[in-house]
C-alpha cells in the first residue's frame, strides 16, 4: 500500500503533467488574432480579461494559489464547457462571416477566418484529447484526489449555457465580447460606435443587441472609443 509521500509525488506529478499539456493548447486559442510581434488596441486586452472572469468563475477559488485536483477539474471542466459552447456557436453563427464582410478590410476578415479556423480545426480536437486524458488518468489516483478532481469537473462543466439566449452565460454581454475578440480587427476598422452597432445587429438581431446606448456603454467600459469627425476648415 502507497504512503503519504507516493501519493502525494503522484498528485503532483499528475497534476503538473495536465498543467503542461493545457499550456500546450495556448498557442490554438488565438483569441487576439495577432502575430506576437504586433501590439493591440487596450480595449482588446480588456475584453480578454472580461470573457476570462466569465468563462472560469470555478477555477479561481479564494483559498490561495497552486495547482490541487479541486482547481485543476474546475479549470479543465470549464475550458471543455467552453469548447463546446464555442462549437454551437460557430454553427449558431454560420452567417456571421457574410455579415462581418461587408463591413472588413481584406486582411482583417482573413485573419478572423484563419483563427476561426484554428480554433474548430486544431485547438477543439486537441482539447477534447487533453480531456479524455484528464478523465481517465484521473482513476490512477487516490480516492480523494479523484472525487475532488471529477466533482469539481462536472460542477464546471455542467455550466455550460443550455441555449444563446441574452444572459444565459451569466453575463448578458458575454456572446457580443466573444465575438468582439474574434473579429477585433474588423471592429477596429469601424468608424463609429453606430457602425458597430449596425454590424452587430446584422450578425445578433435587434433584440439580442438592444439599442445603440448599450453598445455605447460597452464601448465606454472597455476603452473602445472612434475618432470624431472634425470640424471643416475655415474657408479663406
Amino acid at each position: 500500500m502507497e504512503g503519504e509521500t507516493e501519493v502525494n509525488e503522484r498528485r503532483e506529478q499528475w497534476l503538473e503533467r495536465l498543467g503542461n499539456e493545457l499550456i500546450k493548447l495556448e498557442p490554438l486559442m488565438p483569441s487576439r488574432l495577432l502575430p506576437e510581434e504586433e501590439g493591440c488596441p487596450e480595449w482588446v486586452e480588456r475584453v480578454e480579461r472580461e470573457v476570462g472572469a466569465v468563462m472560469f468563475p470555478q477555477a479561481r477559488p479564494k483559498e490561495g494559489p497552486g495547482l490541487t485536483p479541486q482547481r485543476m477539474g474546475a479549470l479543465l471542466g470549464h475550458e471543455c464547457a467552453q469548447a463546446v459552447w464555442l462549437m454551437e456557436w460557430f454553427e449558431a453563427q454560420a452567417s456571421v462571416v457574410q455579415n462581418v464582410a461587408a463591413a472588413a478590410p481584406e486582411e482583417g476578415l482573413a485573419r478572423a477566418e484563419a483563427a476561426s479556423e484554428s480554433i474548430i480545426g486544431k485547438w477543439y480536437p486537441a482539447m477534447r484529447r487533453l480531456a479524455k486524458f484528464a478523465l481517465c488518468s484521473s482513476v490512477d489516483q487516490g480516492f480523494e484526489d479523484m472525487s475532488e478532481f471529477l466533482l469539481a469537473f462536472a460542477k464546471a462543466f455542467a455550466s455550460k449555457p443550455k441555449s444563446f439566449k441574452v444572459g444565459e452565460m451569466g453575463n448578458p454581454t458575454f456572446e457580443i465580447y466573444v465575438f468582439m475578440l474574434i473579429y477585433w480587427r474588423v471592429i477596429n476598422s469601424l468608424k463609429s460606435v453606430r457602425e458597430l452597432h449596425e454590424l452587430l445587429i446584422r450578425v445578433f438581431g435587434v433584440h439580442r443587441v438592444g439599442e445603440l446606448k448599450r453598445v455605447e456603454k460597452i464601448c465606454q467600459r472597455m476603452g473602445l472609443h472612434y475618432r470624431k469627425p472634425g470640424r471643416p476648415k475655415p474657408t479663406p
